[in-house]
């Protein structure tokens, strides 16, 4: 009896951990979910030439595009 017990105590681990390796963790898709913006954050944009431009946050959790643009010299790189 007690050798049933433990073959079926060492399939139910097993099946645990396939199980756990089989599905993506919290934390993974948590990570995946974009981040949303706060308002006044500045981020890089797009390359133009040898020039960047860049985007802001409004009030309302949207990116938009900015009227900076300045000279960045890892735009040639591309």
């Amino acid at each position: 009896m007690l050798k049933i017990i433990g073959k079926a105590a060492t399939v139910a681990a097993l099946a645990v951990v396939a199980v756990s390796f089989s599905t993506p963790s919290h934390a993974a898709k948590k990570k995946a979910a974009p981040a949303k913006c706060t308002a006044g954050a500045w981020q890089k944009s797009a390359c133009v030439g040898l020039t960047r431009t860049g985007q802001r946050c409004g009030f309302d959790g949207k990116w938009y595009k900015s009227l900076v643009v300045y000279f960045d010299p890892s735009c040639a790189k591309k």
